[in-house]
């Protein structure tokens, strides 16, 4: 039986690039966790000017950027992987995100309790 040397490097190089990409998927390197946002909210931003809850969410999340937090807003129909990466389905969404892009807390909905839970967590973070 002839072995195929070339047919068995490929097949091995093959595999070591779908493990460091799984690995990478993972776990980002702290160069491409500093582009992470620490906060994520999504939202229809164009509430901001009303009277409601969730525009209560949006300018709190929006003290929280003042304050230097990193944040990242997206209205829900945008293109962005970040709302099928973090399976966002309800607006308003807001994200607590760790350095490597975890989520530590997330809040959905608009509800009295949730309002004051954003707020209590986003003045928390420095």
């Amino acid at each position: 039986m002839k072995v195929k040397w070339s047919g068995i490097v490929a097949v091995a190089l093959v595999v070591v690039a779908i493990a460091a990409y799984k690995v990478h998927a993972k776990h980002p390197t702290i160069a491409g966790a500093e582009g992470l946002p620490r906060v994520l909210l999504v939202a229809d931003l164009s509430e901001a000017d009303s009277a409601d809850a969730c525009a209560e969410i949006i300018h709190s999340v929006r003290a929280a950027r003042e304050r230097g937090v990193r944040v990242q807003e997206l209205s829900p129909d945008s293109k962005s992987g970040m709302l099928h990466r973090y399976r966002v389905l309800t607006v308003p969404t807001v994200l607590i995100l760790d350095r490597g892009g975890q989520v530590v807390l997330r809040f959905e909905g608009e509800d009295r309790q949730t309002v004051v839970a954003v707020r209590t967590q986003l003045a928390l973070l420095h």
